[in-house]
């Protein structure tokens, strides 16, 4: 129950954060890419999460290609975060004074949930791996 509560979790937070990046196209911006992708992982990951309920093994290699998939987006954002920590927290701060709480919430907590979903889940297909005959 914990995995899917955790699932379900990353997922809403990811995708949320993906889709409300993904709707500065109605202002003019090109469609980005890696948000389509991480928005695909989202729902990827919430489809895993109810069909962890009935298939484990076969919810683990969703849950574990939804994350993949979202890392698509996270794994850049991350990096620059970590890279050029000044200009993070100068948009930490235009979220905070604009009462953007989204894309603050994706931004800070998306990154740690979807960790624990990628470790949570390779785990899950390990331990749900076919023995060799």
């Amino acid at each position: 129950m914990k995995t899917v509560t955790l699932y379900v979790l990353t997922a809403l937070v990811t995708g949320l954060h993906n889709f409300y990046r993904i709707m500065n196209m109605l202002n003019g911006a090109p469609v980005p890419l890696l948000n389509c992708a991480a928005l695909l992982g989202s729902v990827t990951l919430l489809g895993a999460a109810v069909l962890l309920l009935f298939q484990p093994r076969v919810a683990a290699k969703v849950g574990l290609t939804g994350s993949l998939l979202s890392w698509v987006f996270y794994a850049p954002l991350l990096i620059v975060s970590v890279m050029m920590p000044f200009s993070a927290w100068i948009d930490i701060q235009s979220y905070l004074s604009f009462h953007e709480y989204i894309p603050l919430v994706g931004m800070l907590l998306g990154p740690i949930l979807l960790i624990a979903t990628t470790v949570n889940s390779t785990l899950l297909v390990r331990r749900h791996r076919i023995p060799a005959t």
